[in-house]
């Protein structure tokens, strides 16, 4: 047996640790489609290495050579396949499909028809470089790509480049090879081996960065986002909003809202939880869509209590718009309520002209948001400009505890 049949043995080993890797990745979250496109091109590999390697040990090869290629093929497929699902958003299968036909075609061709080693590697070699080609194309439509994004299309690019050159130098090297009994230790067998473990390894690597990555980013906008609404919680509001307290000043100052909702728990009592989640769920909407109108920074501090930030925007102009957000609300009609019960909600707003703090920014508005519960809710109130205390008391800790003890008229 030739010493480049060690490498045969080696390559299904790696193909199958990496597909039942990439495979148990899929099954963690289903709805990566590109994940088990790519456990199916490293079964692909798994499958194809072995026919390779069984070869040695039987009479007649061209069988197994035959559906060697037709499998190693798949893996550039499957591989293009999933990297274009993850960049593009499609599979792109009226391209990719064609051209797999296309090299199986050539390989029945060339087995079974005009045998020659040379001309149905030199065909799956195209084949696989036009796949690859296709798929480094497709990772330039990365939103934001970054150097994995990169590493991968170069990867692909490199790999279509020595997939093109391989038959060129093999054929100035050793000539075309006809038949199986030359293929043994051929510069052309031990390239291809060599070429399938360092790129399957190198995509591999690339692949699974590529997963780690986006999968910290989601734990990360996850740790930001309230699961209930689908908007920033407290501490991704406050990340948010920094930029725009930092850059207020008296020319162009920013305006902060606090909407809680009244009588929240009187929903929750006579409806149910379901319905007040139904309620909230409708409060975070409004300002969803205004925010994308306006470009404010919006959050749900936590219970039936949100907050708007309005950059480049007085005090009067945000009272003007907490005024529209309130009565948008108040026409709502919400699932499993009565439409006869009107769910209202109490507005505070606040100007910064910088110098002071988110804290004590929120802290003014949350005054302003009592005064208007204390004087019927429904209402929209300001908090007086440049103010830093809250109804005269004589720290914001005592207006904290002013605010907790008016909770029961919320």
């Amino acid at each position: 047996m030739d010493k480049s049949y060690l490498l045969s043995a080696i390559l299904p080993l790696i193909s199958v640790t990496l597909s039942v890797t990439f495979f148990f990745l899929w099954q963690r979250k289903k709805e990566t489609t590109q994940v088990a496109n790519w456990s199916i091109a490293y079964a692909c590999a798994t499958a194809g290495s072995t026919l390779d390697f069984s070869r040695v040990f039987v009479a007649n090869p061209s069988p197994f050579s035959f559906l060697a290629n037709v499998f190693l093929v798949g893996v550039a497929f499957f591989a293009v396949r999933g990297s274009l699902m993850l960049y593009t958003g499609k599979a792109s299968d009226r391209l990719t499909v064609p051209i797999y036909l296309a090299v199986v075609a050539g390989d029945v061709w060339f087995v079974f028809v005009d045998p020659s080693i040379f001309g149905r590697g030199t065909t799956s070699s195209l084949g696989a470089a036009l796949m690859f080609l296709i798929a480094a194309r497709g990772t330039r439509k990365a939103v934001r790509p970054d150097q994995i994004d990169h590493m991968i299309a170069i990867t692909f690019a490199l790999s279509a480049v020595t997939l093109i050159a391989r038959p060129v130098v093999s054929y100035i090297y050793e000539g075309p090879l006809q038949t199986e009994a030359q293929v043994t230790g051929s510069l052309w067998v031990v390239s291809f081996k060599v070429f399938a473990m360092l790129s399957w390894f190198l995509m591999a690597i690339l692949f699974l960065l590529r997963i780690a990555t986006d999968l910290m980013k989601e734990l990360s906008t996850q740790s930001l986002t309230d699961p209930l609404t689908g908007a920033p919680n407290r501490r991704g509001f406050f990340i948010a909003a920094e930029e725009t307290i930092r850059n207020a000043s008296p020319s162009l100052p920013a305006t902060l809202l606090i909407l809680d909702i009244d009588h929240f728990k009187k929903v929750n009592d006579g409806y149910g939880h379901r319905v007040g989640d139904t309620v909230i769920r409708g409060l975070a909407d409004i300002l969803r869509h205004a925010a994308e109108e306006t470009g404010c920074t919006i959050g749900r501090l936590g219970g039936e209590e949100f907050v708007a930030l309005l950059p480049a925007t007085n005090l009067g102009t945000g009272r003007t718009f907490a005024e529209g957000l309130r009565t948008v609300f108040a026409a709502c009609e919400h699932e499993g309520m009565q439409s006869s019960h009107v769910v209202t909600t109490s507005i505070g707003v606040a100007e910064s002209i910088g110098g002071e703090s988110i804290d004590l920014l929120i802290e003014r508005a949350d005054g302003a948001l009592y005064r208007a519960k204390r004087s019927g809710r429904n209402k929209v109130e300001t908090a007086d400009p440049g103010l830093t205390i809250f109804e005269g008391c004589a720290s914001p800790g005592l207006a904290s505890e002013i605010r907790r003890r008016g909770s029961s008229v919320a």
